[in-house]
């Protein structure tokens, strides 16, 4: 959820359509990704408010940021502390499904820009459609001040399998203290490349032939999604990237 990438433009708040982000959710195999089970952790550090494990199998709520919704600083949403929390969770949830399926999205802002959409869906389906801009507006003013506080803390007990997408596409000044901060303290993903910078997708080479990919860090899909050594989260068997060398 990170907050330079969050929509906050009252004529921009709900942006990506149903239909982008159902065509993305509905293709190949990312509905049988959607529908595993995952547990939620809100033990860490985690800058961007939410994010994922790398194999997407742990849903994160930063520590600091969990306690204040919990205790109700953000109750002017109009939305109780557990379906924040809820509304949260869907937004990582189909973020990384979405990224790591086989459809036509395969970097993190697409990602996220259709992961907004499906967290502002589960806001309306709360709180009604009627004025449903204004809703959104008043949402994400009031979680804003939260989130950018998240952002700005000082980073002490990142999870080691932290997904760094969010951080790594197009990072700020901001993203890069960030990122070397959890490199020391040693989170596998943080030192990796973006899919964006990489050109990750389509291309004359294959990853699995590639001596950047890495089954021992993750293998799912049997065997048709694998960690990489230097791109990061999951990369699928027959992608490409600029970075592509032989075993």
């Amino acid at each position: 959820m990170s907050i330079g990438h969050r929509i906050i433009a009252e004529e921009e708040l709900i942006e990506a359509s149903t239909a982008e982000l159902y065509s993305a959710l509905g293709a190949e195999d990312t509905p049988e990704l959607f529908e595993r089970s995952y547990r939620v952790d809100t033990d860490h550090d985690i800058p961007t408010g939410g994010g994922n494990s790398i194999d997407r199998k742990t849903k994160y709520i930063d520590r600091l940021l969990f306690q204040e919704v919990m205790d109700g600083e953000f109750k002017a949403t109009e939305l109780t502390p557990e379906q924040i929390i809820e509304r949260w969770l869907d937004h990582e949830h189909s973020e990384k499904c979405i990224v790591d399926g086989d459809n036509s999205i395969d970097e993190y802002l697409p990602g996220h820009r259709c992961a907004l959409q499906k967290e502002h869906e589960g806001i309306l389906a709360i709180l009604g459609k009627k004025n449903a801009a204004a809703k959104i507006k008043r949402y994400e003013e009031t979680i804003w001040p939260g989130l950018v506080r998240c952002y700005h803390r000082e980073v002490i007990k990142p999870p080691k399998d932290l997904w760094c997408g969010p951080l790594l596409s197009q990072p700020s000044e901001r993203d890069e203290e960030i990122l070397t901060a959890m490199r020391k303290l040693g989170v596998i993903d943080a030192g990796k490349r973006s899919k964006y910078s990489v050109h990750y997708g389509a291309g004359p080479q294959n990853c699995e032939v590639c001596s950047g990919w890495n089954p021992k860090l993750v293998s799912q899909q049997n065997g048709a999604l694998a960690g990489c050594y230097r791109v990061n989260g999951l990369v699928r068997d027959w992608r490409h990237c600029d970075m592509w060398m032989k075993k």
